[in-house]
């Protein structure tokens, strides 16, 4: 007879990978990825380190795996319209908000930032995580055709994503002193311009952003 899993086995082992997923983000965030030993993880998760192997094959995947899901996590967080019916927003608008969302999501889990930013010290992980921004960014803009109209897409958004990656590292890092809400406005303006958006409009859609924002976002947690 096969084997096969009970739901609340299926919900134990999920839960036991999240805990060691979370144990690695907290011991990347304080020591590093290249001090943290797959013992330290199992320990701080509450598990044995067979467990452990029996999840992740090494610490680069256990780092893969806390790249990929709250990435996905960060990058699902986007702006719903239907939460103002009384109002009417332009595409260019709802896209910048949606940026500008991913930019505070990213920011507001500082274990998972500092995690990032020991990651990013290694290629195969900014590769990882660029190729991943790539793909969920091709992904939201493949039902508007239109948005890089008379540009090559696939360039514009490697440009961009990869000066994106740079940005974040240089503010995380303290090389460069700008806010979470700097960042994301900023982001939000480079990708209308990138795109040809005419001057006129770009002002009209940040004026709509910035008159949003305080809607959906604090203000303790935009700084």
């Amino acid at each position: 007879m096969a084997y096969r899993r009970t739901e609340k086995m299926q919900k134990r082992v999920e839960n036991r990978r999240d805990s060691i997923i979370r144990a690695a983000e907290e011991l990347f965030a304080e020591q590093g990825y290249d001090s943290t030993t797959m013992q330290q993880i199992a320990k701080k998760a509450g598990t044995s380190i067979g467990n452990m192997y029996f999840y992740f094959s090494n610490k680069e995947d256990v780092m893969f795996s806390l790249i990929d899901e709250l990435s996905a996590k960060i990058w699902s967080d986007e702006f719903n319209p239907a939460h103002f019916p009384d109002e009417q927003f332009s595409r260019e608008t709802i896209e910048a908000m949606d940026d500008y969302l991913k930019v505070h999501g990213l920011f507001s889990r500082e274990t998972f930032t500092k995690s990032i930013i020991s990651a990013a010290e290694h290629s195969i992980f900014r590769r990882h995580i660029i190729r991943f921004l790539e793909q969920k960014a091709g992904e939201r803009y493949e039902k508007y055709d239109d948005f890089f109209e008379g540009l090559d897409r696939e360039l514009s958004l490697s440009y961009h994503l990869g000066g994106l990656v740079n940005m974040f590292e240089k503010i995380l890092r303290g090389e460069l002193d700008r806010t979470p809400h700097d960042a994301g406005l900023f982001l939000a303006r480079c990708k209308l311009q990138i795109r040809g958006i005419p001057e006129d409009q770009v002002r009209k859609t940040m004026a709509e952003l910035e008159r949003l924002i305080p809607l959906c976002i604090s203000e303790d947690a935009r700084s």
